[in-house]
């Protein structure tokens, strides 16, 4: 693992390293170039089953790519913004319970 690259800077040196392009990767995954694209640029962040993909394709663990997110979601945290729907999404996706503010936490 490179020294503290963005999901996205990851996807893209592999891919390079694996002499694949966009198209090639993006056929391989089942998504579209742009969608390999905007992952790239970190605009997003693959779902679990295209993170799983992702892993497999380029031979690395589900849990690898998860540590890269975790470090980078640290890393840019600021706990003042509220959080988008789209962030919000992307940890349910992920499979984290999302209690926004004024919810009564279910017990």
């Amino acid at each position: 693992m490179g020294a503290r690259m963005s999901l996205g800077q990851y996807i893209s040196t592999r891919r390079k390293h694996m002499r694949l392009t966009q198209e090639e990767l993006a056929d391989k995954v089942g998504v579209s170039k742009s969608a390999i694209a905007k992952w790239e640029t970190d605009g997003g962040l693959p779902d679990r089953d295209n993170l799983r993909r992702i892993a497999e394709v380029m031979d690395v663990s589900v849990d690898d790519l998860h540590r890269i997110i975790e470090r980078e979601g640290m890393k840019n945290a600021d706990f003042n913004v509220n959080i988008t729907p789209e962030v919000i999404a992307a940890l349910e996706s992920y499979g984290y319970k999302v209690i926004r503010p004024g919810e009564k936490e279910e017990r």
